[in-house]
């Protein structure tokens, strides 16, 4: 009788003390190692190494610059992280607009929506350029997003991903600095390529083309974030994969062709033509 009671004294020490210990490893997992996006974090003033993400901002611009800037369209449309200048400068759309978290995160005046963006306020198929840019990585539902995303865009509609390479600079150093320093910055979601053209493709999104860019590492002074940095040079003329982000250019493609349907926010004016407003001469040519 004494040896049972022992046993069972036993037993619930030992269940007691792998408790405490599975409840110790997730709190130091909640505090070191757990990513919790934060939308602070879209806004490049509350980031430490500002210099660096100017750096990372630039070299995304230029090859949105040179890559897709002449895309067709009216509409064009921007989620994510903004800097000091206007990302879609470049772009010769009519209709350019920002959607944001927060009215203030904006350095430069711009049509702004504020909304989430795993809920945008937009009827479906009514946008034509999508830019993405890192707003995949400080989501707490990276899916949601795209899927939103796509959804706005218009059939043929163009969108271009920019998103954190988990094997470029930033990626590597991320684990290392979360353990180190608390840095919005680094609470980012480490997403693959591979991973992301599967999202694209169950939402009928073609990928047509894959760059990387911005090679230096995110230490260093300001000579170091140099687009004419010798290694910077060096991996864009071999085409290195090991860049800090990677930019994914997509197509939305749509089964039975491009519809015509009415859109919600078409405006209620309009004049039919053969009103006063849009009268045809209808006079016969001799």
């Amino acid at each position: 009788m004494l040896g049972f009671s022992h046993n069972k004294f036993s037993y619930e020490f030992d269940h007691l003390k792998m408790t405490a210990i599975r409840q110790l490893l997730a709190n130091l997992y909640l505090k070191y190692l757990a990513i919790t996006p934060d939308n602070a974090a879209m806004n490049l003033d509350n980031w430490n190494g500002k210099k660096f993400g100017q750096y990372l901002l630039e070299s995304e611009d230029k090859l949105l610059a040179d890559n897709c800037a002449n895309i067709a369209g009216y509409r064009v449309m921007h989620l994510g992280l903004v800097g000091e200048r206007c990302v879609l400068e470049p772009f010769n759309q009519l209709h350019q607009f920002y959607i944001r978290p927060s009215s203030n995160d904006l350095a430069f005046d711009s049509s702004l929506v504020v909304a989430d963006n795993e809920d945008l306020p937009l009827p479906s198929d009514v946008v034509d350029v999508a830019i993405v840019q890192h707003a995949l990585d400080y989501s707490i539902s990276p899916q949601s997003v795209l899927a939103e995303t796509a959804r706005v865009l218009a059939p043929g509609g163009q969108m271009i991903l920019c998103v954190f390479n988990p094997i470029g600079p930033m990626g590597l150093l991320k684990w290392p600095t979360r353990l180190m320093a608390k840095r919005v910055e680094y609470d980012f979601l480490s997403l693959r390529k591979g991973r992301v053209f599967d999202w694209l493709s169950l939402l009928n999104c073609e990928v047509i083309g894959v760059q990387n860019g911005a090679y230096n590492f995110p230490i260093g002074g300001a000579s170091c974030f140099s687009e004419h940095n010798s290694w910077q040079k060096i991996c864009e003329k071999v085409g290195s994969p090991l860049g800090n982000f990677y930019m994914i250019h997509a197509v939305k493609r749509v089964t039975g062709g491009i519809s015509n349907r009415n859109r919600a926010w078409r405006p209620l004016t309009a004049k039919p033509y053969g009103s006063k407003r849009t009268n045809i001469n209808r006079t016969p040519h001799d």
